[in-house]
């Protein structure tokens, strides 16, 4: 998952049509020194991806890392145009953007996940890696349709507890993140975008 954008070197407002507009355009983008595009797409991509990892951490109630650091900046190059981009290989990203209601693979399955009490005592284990019998199931009488739980002998509260859905909020941290992006990288961008103007001779 990742977001990205186009870079340009600038915008031109024509005010008034010329036989040579062409013959300037095609002048600027062959003076134009394409590392200092290049160069400043760089640091805007590296930009967009401060912003996401900013996002991330102010929005997420107990951030650990991991999707923070999954995002990596990128530069695209299609043969047309060279674009930037940030993108996260983790297949959770998405839905920690966007929210979703996760269900188990089969109608009969339940979802597992650590009961808090017990999270650091299973660490990365999940209910198969326990032995068999160790765990016992119980319905959640609350909710039995929906929830269950199970309990190991010797703790009194579950070791896991079952769903058989999970919604998960989304926190738009990409709506976030392209807020924060658009504050600060317009400056740089312009700034670099000058100096190429200036080696371009112009």
């Amino acid at each position: 998952m990742g977001i990205g954008a186009n870079q340009m070197a600038g915008d031109f407002d024509v005010i008034e049509e010329t036989p040579l507009l062409g013959d300037i355009l095609d002048d600027i983008a062959e003076r134009m020194p394409e590392e200092g595009i290049l160069k400043a797409m760089e640091q805007s991509a590296h930009f967009l991806t401060e912003s996401i990892v900013d996002a991330i951490y102010s929005l997420a109630k107990n951030p650990k890392g991991g999707l923070a650091d999954s995002y990596e900046p990128e530069l695209i190059d299609t043969g047309e145009e060279v674009t930037f981009g940030v993108f996260s290989d983790l297949i959770y990203a998405k839905t920690q953007d966007e929210g979703d209601t996760l269900t188990p693979n089969a109608p009969l399955k339940w979802m597992a996940y650590p009961h808090r009490s017990a999270k650091s005592y299973v660490g990365i284990r999940w209910p198969r890696d326990f032995p068999k019998g160790k765990l016992s199931f119980a319905l959640s009488s609350h909710d039995p349709n929906g929830t269950a739980y199970l309990f190991e002998n010797g703790r009194e509260k579950p070791v896991f507890i079952l769903k058989k859905k999970v919604k998960i909020p989304g926190l738009r941290y990409l709506d976030k993140a392209l807020a924060i992006f658009d504050e600060d990288v317009e400056k740089a961008f312009d700034e670099n975008v000058g100096i190429v103007f200036k080696k371009g001779g112009f």
